[in-house]
């Protein structure tokens, strides 16, 4: 099916600029994913700031007991703002790390921006568990992108149950108004992705 005939959520964001953007349609819903999306150099160093922390940095990750929301306490994960409506908790990490990715995404307005760790919460080999509950990331009208940090087998699925994967320096970007929802890895001690979202 193409993206003309696609007629349910479908994201349209003009990236001619990139030589690598697939459209992917499953089910219900599409979305587009960008491989290598940013410049080797550039991706390693916000690995090596999220992943391993530097001698100049340790990456702080504050504890958030919900995942999708508040009372959402099934599981748990630890994550930081780096831009929340225009509030920048800390400017080193905005240059580092929000400066490279909003400079590759034709956006007018950058909402928010957040660096997630979901740790392993299962045994090795044993079933995803938990998920977080179907969820958009907020009321108004917004696109999503999803920059995965490190590759593991913990994805993000839509309700029809579309998984994106989790593919480090591999971008996702889809509909604000589809639910979607986490999934835990089970290969991985921790899973890192950046989540965007932003009005185009």
């Amino acid at each position: 099916m193409s993206g003309e005939e696609q007629t349910k959520d479908v994201i349209n964001i003009d990236m001619d600029y990139f030589d690598n953007v697939v459209l992917e349609n499953a089910g219900d819903y599409s979305y587009q994913r960008v491989d290598n999306f940013l410049p080797k150099e550039i991706f390693r160093d916000i690995q090596s700031l999220l992943l391993n922390g530097d001698q100049n940095q340790i990456m702080p990750w504050y504890y958030r007991q919900g995942m999708a929301d508040f009372e959402d306490t099934e599981g748990f994960l630890f994550g930081n703002d780096i831009i929340n409506r225009g509030v920048i908790p800390d400017n080193n990490l905005f240059l580092d790390i929000a400066t490279p990715i909003i400079s590759r995404l034709p956006m007018r307005q950058l909402i928010r921006m957040k660096v997630n760790s979901h740790p392993r919460q299962t045994l090795r080999g044993s079933p995803n568990y938990p998920p977080c509950r179907f969820h958009t990331d907020m009321k108004e009208e917004h696109t999503v992108a999803i920059l995965s940090i490190n590759t593991c087998n913990g994805y993000t699925e839509f309700e029809d149950g579309t998984q994106l994967e989790s593919i480090e320096n591999s971008l996702v970007i889809f509909n604000g108004n589809i639910k979607h929802r986490s999934m835990g890895q089970t290969d991985s001690n921790i899973r890192v992705n950046i989540n965007i979202n932003f009005q185009q």
